[in-house]
């Protein structure tokens, strides 16, 4: 692991520092929120999230890894490739190497760092992949396309929020500042860091789209 650059995090993000909520994390808290946001499976969507990277892809960034539930799919799915997760807390990527050594999986490699300051060279990666957590730093767009080939293929899975959310979601938000996008927000953002939306999907307030990268014209 590497340590990166310290930046300030929301209430919710702290929540995923602590031992306890990373605990029931995996098995209880996300499969459970996932469906209400979504009334989909999170297991099935996350293998169907992970199939949306066309493959080969050489080099494959997992931003925002948690206990690498993605991650450890992209690296069963892409054995030849070389799969990197990061995130901000370590005791999320202790979770995501235990797991990741007790599957035997040798192609992933775990980081830790910032989604605002990611620590790759301009153009490192063939693939980007963000579930869950996009909404707390959109800001990060920036830096996925820095970091991401032209062509490349970038797939999140986000939350949408509604127009007016009930009165429960809106408290819990300034409790928790888990936060969201609205969908012309979020599209306008993609634009601006010159990705072109391939597909989209929007079930409830979860949104899953698959991006790429624009290949800029040669010079005439």
């Amino acid at each position: 692991m590497q340590v990166g650059p310290e930046e300030a995090v929301v209430p919710f993000q702290k929540l995923m520092q602590m031992k306890a909520p990373v605990a029931v994390y995996e098995g209880i808290w996300r499969p459970l929120g996932y469906f209400i946001a979504s009334k989909h499976s999170f297991p099935k969507d996350l293998d169907r999230i992970a199939n949306l990277i066309q493959r080969p892809n050489r080099m494959v960034l997992d931003l925002a890894s948690g206990p690498g539930n993605v991650t450890r799919r992209l690296g069963r799915l892409m054995p030849d490739s070389t799969i990197v997760g990061v995130d901000l807390s370590t005791v999320m990527l202790g979770r995501a190497v235990r797991l990741t050594r007790k599957e035997g999986l040798r192609n992933i490699y775990y980081l830790r760092g910032s989604a605002l300051t990611l620590p790759f060279k301009n153009e490192t990666f063939d693939a980007v992949s963000c579930c869950g957590a996009l909404q707390l730093f959109p800001q990060a767009l920036g830096e996925i396309s820095r970091v991401l080939k032209p062509g490349g293929q970038f797939v999140c899975q986000t939350t949408i929020g509604p127009k007016k959310a009930p009165v429960i979601v809106r408290a819990a938000d300034r409790v928790l500042k888990f936060s969201w996008f609205y969908l012309d927000d979020l599209k306008d953002r993609l634009s601006s860091f010159n990705f072109n939306l391939i597909s989209e999907e929007r079930s409830y307030i979860n949104y899953i789209f698959l991006a790429s990268k624009a290949i800029e014209a040669s010079p005439s």
